[in-house]
């Protein structure tokens, strides 16, 4: 069950990333730029507040072009 913080969380990402297709669709690079540091910020608020930051982060991520990083599979005993 969601809380109604992790619900206002999520509304408020959701609400971001509209507005950042708007003020890309607009070339507003100062406003992207100020949208992702407000995204960044939830993502920590949710952090501190020991909320799964999993989802935001994969946002945060393909916002902001980062390539994920892929944890390196643990390999067997060499042949």
């Amino acid at each position: 069950m969601t809380s109604e913080f992790e619900a206002e969380l999520d509304r408020r990402v959701a609400d971001l990333q509209e507005r950042l297709r708007a003020a890309r669709a607009a070339d507003e690079d100062y406003l992207v730029e100020s949208l992702v540091d407000e995204l960044q910020g939830l993502v920590e608020i949710a952090g501190d507040n020991e909320v799964d930051t999993a989802e935001m982060q994969r946002i945060l991520a393909a916002e902001t072009g980062a390539i994920p990083i892929v944890p390196e599979a643990q390999r067997g005993p060499s042949s």
